[in-house]
């Protein structure tokens, strides 16, 4: 594939990804699954192209949230990990073995949840007393522990599944059109 296809293939998956994470302007409910869905458009692009070309659509896309969404809670969680996450899998799970594998994936997860909840306080003014008195000091750990429970899924139901059903189905019909 020439340069200038990859380029236009880069500059449709970023449009894409934006476009998923500008549906929070219509479904406000969906501030933790349209950034994980805008992430799985970078799963595509590792496999066909690379990883670098998947980093730079990543960094276009969460550019661009920051300056056209409304919502910055989106763009802050699409920037702090589910963006780059699945060129990350596809390098840990290609040089690690298992056990370090999922722990470095992990610990990505939590360390980028702790920074984003660090930001989404110290420079947002979120605040977890929103939720009441006694859950609220709870909160961040409660909210921490399901986010982990979720991790888990996306990474071994959804972006496996996702990378399986490409490979298998929708590849072969793919290849006419990045040659």
């Amino acid at each position: 594939m020439t340069s200038t296809k990859r380029l236009a293939l880069c500059g449709v998956f970023a449009g894409l990804s934006l476009a998923v994470m500008w549906m929070i302007s219509f479904i406000p409910t969906m501030d933790y699954a349209l950034p994980a869905a805008a992430g799985m458009l970078t799963v595509f692009l590792v496999i066909e192209m690379s990883r670098r070309w998947a980093f730079g659509v990543f960094l276009v896309a969460a550019l661009l949230s920051f300056l056209l969404l409304p919502s910055k809670t989106v763009p802050m969680l699409y920037a702090s990990f589910f963006g780059y996450y699945p060129i990350l899998k596809a390098l840990l799970e290609e040089k690690l073995p298992r056990p370090l594998e999922w722990l470095c994936k992990q610990l990505a997860f939590n360390a980028a949840m702790a920074g984003t909840y660090w930001l989404g306080t110290k420079l947002f003014g979120l605040e977890f007393d929103d939720f009441g008195e006694e859950f609220g000091k709870y909160a961040p750990w409660i909210l921490l522990g399901l986010g982990n429970g979720a991790f888990l899924l996306y990474d071994r139901i959804i972006l496996n599944a996702l990378v399986t059903i490409y490979l298998r189905r929708w590849q072969k019909r793919f290849a006419r059109l990045l040659k």
